[in-house]
């Protein structure tokens, strides 16, 4: 193991360490060795993480109606670069997925805007 992996474990581990003890802190309030861990990854308050839950359900909802939109190309390209025929059923499914994902990042985002 190299000296820039043993660097990433232990990294990690005391990253790994840092969270289990401040998830503790939070479930067991009344240790007090464990109080100064309580906000070692503070919470957003609520009006902060409705706002990101939103802005997320945003960001989901333009990225499948892209996806969507983009389905067809992805087909039509992998097709004729494998010199292959565009076959019915294939030709359906792949059109009923972009549908499903232009269907569903229109929820998201009218989701996000209630």
């Amino acid at each position: 193991m190299s000296t820039y992996e043993t660097f990433q474990l232990v990294a990690v581990l005391l990253l790994a360490a840092v969270f289990g003890l401040s998830a503790a802190a939070r479930r067991y309030p009344h240790v007090t060795w464990l109080r100064p861990f309580s906000n070692a990854f503070p919470r957003l308050p609520e009006e902060q993480r409705q706002k990101a839950r939103k802005r997320a359900d945003f960001y989901a909802g333009a990225q499948l109606i892209l996806l969507g939109l983009a389905l067809p190309f992805g087909y039509a390209a992998l097709t004729i670069m494998t010199f292959s025929s565009f076959l019915p059923t294939a030709t359906v499914l792949v059109g009923a997925g972009s549908l499903l994902c232009i269907g569903l990042g229109i929820i998201a985002i009218w989701h996000s805007r209630r």
